[in-house]
């Protein structure tokens, strides 16, 4: 016999359920991608506009713990900060309902994809335990990952993200640094997964933007590794292969999967058995950067609508390296699909004897040589445990930058770069504009654009003048 109280109740409980779900999409922003931009219909408008992001991850001098360490007092500690600047319109956040006196865009879903399938994983019985196991977890969850249980608990933790953001507008970045594993001291997440998880979300929020942080090391990671060993081999070993890293090998006591951390062509990131750098000139690291970032974004394309990395350490040595990264993930991913890279917000990798005004400068040069190669959003990651002396010492450049948006969201005529000299021409109706970098740190470079301007470029200096 049918329960009709029953029955009624659950379906009053559905329609209540369907109609927060449709209140909640209702207050989203909707986006798309076009011509490499992000574009946003933010709610309550007509038109789709192109949204250049300035992103934020850690207020320094507010965030005193991260995010994984208290979700809640995250949320809460940032909205002092947040509620009187203006430089950011994008932000990562720990899921909640606090309201910020000024809307802005929030960044959900890292810590919470990671947890999930860490809880998937640790219900398998017999996958290895250990400092090694990486390898072992994700060469299974790479077969498993049609699983039906893992897709439910994926859209359970994607639902009730939603439901704990409430009417907070926000995109998705499912895995900081997908193709290094997070850190850089794992093995790769596979392709495979980045395309499931952003499959689900869009089952759920059909017009939102995932963004995908690719690498957090430019100069290799282990899907590379994986790749160049499966052209000599059938399938990946079920146990670590370190065999193949040679016999005269060293390998590292509590991080021994960081010897498998290899560039495209099998060039080692680090120093055999050690955690420092291989040291390789710069015309070797434009080739590796291009090379590596042009195959690992082309592996992972679906996996997001917008591809960035975060290699500021290189960066900080060579500012010419952010157009290559640039050049080199719009290689892989196509010129039409947007790029963020991250900055270093707060002086992570400041040499000591720079003062933070002078590492502004030089993370507004990267900023803008970024810009001229086709980056079209900007993040930035800060080390919280510093005082927010470069943090604050880099507001002026965004708040230039802030002012520049008009110029930047122009029609781009032109764009060209030699060595280190970097310049766009762009142009909105009868007004022209330039661009240009010197990524130099040391000599002066001369601009010249016929019949538009002829100056003298200083080391590191950045110029937005109109023609």
């Amino acid at each position: 016999m049918i329960n009709h109280k029953s029955l009624y109740t659950s379906l009053a409980l559905l329609v209540a359920l369907c109609f927060q779900t449709t209140e909640l999409f209702a207050q989203q922003s909707s986006w798309k991608t076009e011509d490499g931009w992000a574009l946003r219909k933010a709610p309550g408008s007509s038109r789709y506009e192109k949204f250049f992001a300035v992103g934020v991850w850690n207020i320094p001098g507010y965030n005193l713990q991260a995010m994984e360490e208290d979700q809640v007092a995250y949320r809460i500690n940032a909205k002092p900060y947040l509620d009187k600047s203006p430089l950011y319109n994008l932000v990562y956040l720990s899921p909640g309902k606090t309201k910020y006196a000024k809307k802005r865009v929030e960044v959900t879903g890292s810590i919470t994809f990671q947890e999930t399938m860490k809880a998937y994983l640790d219900n398998i019985q017999g996958l290895k335990r250990g400092i090694d196991s990486d390898y072992v977890r994700r060469q299974y969850l790479n077969k498993h990952i049609e699983d039906k249980h893992l897709e439910y608990l994926l859209d359970s933790a994607i639902h009730n993200l939603r439901v704990t953001n409430g009417d907070a507008d926000h995109i998705w970045a499912p895995i900081d640094e997908i193709v290094n594993g997070g850190a850089g001291s794992g093995w790769c997440w596979h392709p495979s997964v980045g395309k499931k998880i952003k499959e689900r979300i869009k089952k759920q929020e059909k017009n939102t933007l995932v963004y995908t942080d690719l690498v957090g090391i430019a100069r290799g990671n282990a899907y590379l590794f994986e790749r160049k060993y499966l052209q000599t081999h059938d399938s990946m070993p079920a146990t670590v292969p370190y065999d193949a890293l040679g016999e005269d090998a060293k390998i590292m006591e509590n991080r021994p999967l960081l010897g498998f951390l290899r560039a495209y062509d099998g060039r080692p990131v680090y120093d055999n058995g050690t955690a420092d750098y291989t040291n390789y000139d710069l015309e070797t690291l434009k080739t590796l950067f291009y090379e590596n970032l042009k195959i690992s974004a082309a592996a992972y394309k679906e996996s997001g609508d917008v591809f960035g990395s975060n290699t500021f350490i290189d960066f900080n040595t060579y500012p010419v390296l952010a157009g290559t990264a640039v050049d080199g993930i719009k290689a892989g991913v196509g010129e039409e699909t947007p790029v963020w890279l991250y900055f270093d917000g707060n002086g992570y990798a400041k040499p000591s004897d720079l003062s933070a005004k002078d590492f502004a400068q030089v993370l507004k040069c990267q900023i803008y040589t970024s810009i001229i190669h086709g980056a079209t959003g900007i993040m930035f990651w800060n080390d919280r445990s510093l005082s927010p002396e470069v943090f604050q010492a880099l507001e002026p450049v965004l708040t230039q930058l802030n002012e520049n948006i008009p110029v930047i969201t122009m029609h781009t005529l032109e764009k060209k770069a030699l060595n280190d000299l970097h310049y766009m021409i762009k142009k909105d109706k009868n007004r022209r504009y330039v661009i240009a970098s010197n990524t130099s740190r040391t000599e002066s470079i001369e601009l010249n654009i016929p019949n538009g301007i002829k100056r003298s470029l200083k080391p590191l200096e950045v110029l937005i003048s109109p023609l």
